[in-house]
């Protein structure tokens, strides 16, 4: 009892410490200047994506603090610690996909490692050796396709290609589309967006049900409220699930338990939307600004107590960061909910979090993605998805209310350039239904991964091509 006592006390603390101040290694958190001093002292670059609320990146801290690897890190590495939110362009454009997400660059900033996970002291010792002279980058197989042209014959190609993945993916015991397939690579989080779409087309219906009602079992919190982030339905010996709880899983989720809803008609979707929403507004709601923040901490020796202990104790602590990606999935989110209930609160809410984004992270400059509300900061401007999201909670709050309809135009009138090829099927969605032309220009070009991780991530770029090709007959 002690020694779990023990163990609630430290997990509680590591959420309320910094570990960089704690650290012995030298962390820089500006990739400029790490850059800067990878290239002057032909060190390579030691980059660790973490996040506040990643249970596993406080096991992969207590590695990295080992005598040895602090050891290594100091004499022959410029080590530099990112947070995978608020520095997501850099997360994203490494190919980070869940935390801890560790990157090694050559002062030339060639990738010479990068593995998701946490590794143990003596394996990180061996691969970063290795790392530190290897002077040939290890990059990730892709499988790129271009869309040359907007067609019948391109969207077909791609859907057929998403199903055939779905049913490779697909788990009959347990549920989800997360299992490894053909070409895409393995993915352990829930996928609501693909929910949402198979449920619209009527595809794979039953598949869709039962795995929703796997992830009510497995990942809704019953007492607190609220989805946590996965679980591992890769690992048959070695049941795990992350519990830490994000606005952005949350929100989605809310979002494909209506469509369930509305497709079955069963109240266990209605009654676990409604839940959730609960979880948003009395969990992650940041009554100042009237948006949300960004998770919910994880503390896996909270979420094991008993329902009765847990009652009676103070539920982990939240992060700090309001984003711009989120928070739109949020707003879209309670206007569904307001749309299924009637109840004022949903739609109040979700207007009043867009008003806070309009006037305090909307610039001259453009989007900015996130304000901590505990540093008062704002940060990274601009970043794709912020602006794909944020159109699309614009294009939904537009046709609900007249005064929104000019900031919509006003914001996707502005001339884009996207990286990121899921942002730019978010983006073409929202135009497709408002400037058709200028959608069918964005894709023309366009690189799409078809060993992608996250079934998601296609889903948009589906629902563009279908309203531009299927609806408009070209």
């Amino acid at each position: 009892m002690l020694l779990f006592t023990f163990l609630v006390i430290f997990l509680l603390s590591c959420t309320e410490r910094s570990y960089i101040e704690k650290s012995k290694i030298p962390w820089l958190e500006d990739y400029d200047r790490a850059v800067e001093m990878s290239k002057r002292s032909g060190k390579p670059l030691f980059i660790y994506f973490s996040a506040i609320w990643c249970s596993w990146c406080r096991e992969y801290e207590k590695e990295l603090e080992e005598e040895r690897i602090v050891r290594l890190l100091r004499k022959r590495f410029v080590p530099l610690i990112l947070d995978s939110d608020r520095d997501r362009r850099l997360f994203l454009k490494f190919g980070g996909r869940g935390t801890p997400f560790t990157v090694v660059l050559s002062p030339e900033e060639r990738v010479l490692l990068k593995f998701h996970g946490a590794v143990k002291a003596q394996d990180l010792e061996d691969m970063l050796t290795l790392a530190s002279l290897s002077a040939h980058p290890r990059e990730e197989a892709v499988l790129p396709y271009r869309i040359e042209n907007v067609s019948r014959e391109v969207y077909r190609f791609l859907l057929e290609h998403f199903l055939g993945d779905l049913r490779d993916r697909f788990d009959p015991t347990q549920g989800g589309f997360s299992s490894p397939s053909a070409s895409g690579r393995v993915f352990k989080w829930s996928t609501p967006l693909t929910y949402s779409y198979l449920l619209e087309k009527g595809i794979m219906r039953e598949e869709v049900l039962f795995s929703l009602k796997k992830d009510i079992e497995f990942l809704y919190d019953p007492v607190d409220g609220g989805f946590f982030n996965f679980y591992d339905r890769t690992r048959a010996f070695d049941f795990y699930f992350e519990t830490s709880k994000t606005l952005r899983v949350n929100s989605k989720m809310v979002i494909a338990l209506l469509k369930a809803y509305r497709t079955s008609g069963e109240l266990k979707f209605l009654k676990t939307a409604e839940g959730t929403a609960r979880y948003l507004l009395n969990t992650l709601y940041h009554g100042e600004t009237g948006c949300f923040l960004n998770a919910q901490i994880s503390d896996p020796a909270y979420y094991n107590l008993p329902p009765e202990e847990r009652r009676k104790r103070k539920p982990p602590p939240t992060d700090t960061a309001i984003i711009v990606e989120d928070n739109s999935w949020t707003i879209i989110a309670l206007l569904e909910s307001w749309k299924e209930t009637g109840e004022d609160r949903f739609l109040k809410t979700a207007l009043k979090c867009a008003r806070y984004i309009k006037e305090n992270l909307l610039s001259e400059r453009g989007i900015y993605r996130y304000y901590d509300v505990k540093t008062r900061e704002k940060g990274l401007l601009n970043f794709d998805r912020d602006v794909a999201l944020w159109s699309f909670a614009l294009l939904r709050l537009s046709e609900i209310r007249k005064d929104y309809r000019q900031v919509f135009e006003e914001f996707i009138g502005e001339e884009r350039s996207f990286e990121d090829w899921m942002a730019v099927g978010i983006y073409a969605f929202v135009l497709s239904q408002v400037h058709k032309d200028k959608a069918v220009n964005l894709l023309k070009g366009l690189e799409v991964d078809l060993s992608y991780h996250n079934p998601d991530d296609m889903v948009f770029l589906l629902k563009a091509l279908e309203n531009l090709v299927e609806r408009n007959d070209l």
